[in-house]
């Protein structure tokens, strides 16, 4: 990385040096008239003296200036400093000039004196020649630090969002194992002859859990496949008081989804209608990678009463899903005892890939 920079400053100190001497010979019409090789190296070893001087003036600005302005940008002597280093570096140049160049290099001894104005009008212009090297490099800078900031800033967002999304998954697996774990027990205590086949069903569920759902997406048929184990498994806590149907309608199920994310709405379906009993409806169809799913379950007069009530899981999945994909509707509704959850979604929307991908 160093090196790279190393590389990049000589790069922007050989251009300046080379328009300054393309200046200096191919726009004079003495060179142009009478070139020589003598002229040739006497400026360009002028003009090496008088990059020394921008150089100093560029780094000090660079790397002194510059970092204690951004620390204290409302300083006034930071800009008094900042005018002192133009000033100072325009007074070196003339001196360079008029006392090194012209008299050791060019061997002009006997100069014309000049007049205040003439002094003044030429310290103007070394004053310009200097500011214009200084406020490129000091623009390049401050280029270089915002877009460095903004990089900062999408990262701590990225790492703020990440974290969010993984504590929502962490909320998932105990709230789906605690309900899961009611369904065993409520056999376990009929001693019914389904309890092993349910433990087992659990089983394939929690590995389900421990090793795919830590993936980014997976193909929509393992969702799918999961979702009837969890529903065999209510089907041998509820028996017939309680019916699911799946009806399914698909073009491709290789299709990626997140993991876990429709699995939650099934089991809020089965939480609510359990109390009541009756029939949910889960009906599932993928064109073209456009996801719709909907749901419609019995609903308790208790809950129904209960407004805005939406409990961890839906309000975990809305939340998941504004930070994995871009297009998408998530819509609830309670009316005359039944609960209706209808998600769209376009799956090629998946933003996630840039949220954990550290490259993009």
């Amino acid at each position: 990385m160093k090196q790279k920079r190393f590389i990049w400053h000589i790069i922007f100190w050989l251009t300046q040096y080379s328009i300054s001497l393309y200046n200096e010979l191919y726009l004079s019409a003495s060179f142009t008239a009478h070139p020589s090789l003598i002229l040739f190296l006497q400026t360009a070893l002028a003009l090496f003296l008088l990059l020394l001087v921008k150089i100093g003036a560029v780094y000090y600005t660079l790397y002194s200036l510059i970092p204690r302005w951004i620390k204290n940008p409302g300083r006034i002597l930071i800009y008094v400093e900042s005018v002192s280093v133009i000033l100072l570096g325009a007074l070196l140049l003339r001196i360079f000039t008029q006392v090194i160049i012209w008299k050791l290099i060019y061997n002009e001894d006997a100069r014309p004196q000049i007049g205040l104005l003439q002094l003044a009008a030429r310290y103007f212009y070394s004053m310009l020649d200097l500011l214009q090297v200084v406020g490129l490099a000091s623009a390049i800078k401050l280029f270089k630090l915002r877009i460095n900031a903004i990089k900062n800033e999408k990262q701590l967002v990225q790492e703020k969002l990440r974290s969010e999304l993984l504590h929502l998954k962490s909320q998932v697996n105990p709230h789906f194992l605690f309900n899961a774990l009611n369904s065993i027990y409520s056999l376990a205590r009929a001693q019914s002859l389904l309890a092993p086949d349910a433990i087992i069903r659990l089983s394939k569920i929690l590995r389900y859990m421990l090793y795919e759902a830590g993936e980014k997406t997976i193909p929509l048929r393992e969702e799918l496949r999961i979702i009837n184990d969890y529903m065999e498994l209510q089907h041998l806590r509820f028996g017939t008081r309680l019916h699911a149907e799946l009806l399914k309608n698909t073009d491709d199920e290789s299709v990626s989804i997140t993991p876990l994310l429709l699995l939650p709405l099934v089991e809020n379906a089965f939480k609510h209608g359990g109390d009541t009993g009756g029939v949910i409806k889960i009906d599932l169809s993928l064109r073209n990678k456009r996801l719709h799913f909907k749901i419609t379950n019995p609903l308790s007069e208790t809950v129904f009463k209960a407004k805005g009530e939406e409990g961890i899981g839906l309000a975990n999945i809305k939340r998941q899903l504004e930070l994995l994909y871009r297009d998408f509707s998530l819509e609830t509704s309670a009316e005359e005892n039944t609960f209706r959850v209808d998600l769209k979604l376009d799956l090629e929307t998946y933003a996630g890939f840039e949220l954990f991908d550290r490259r993009r």
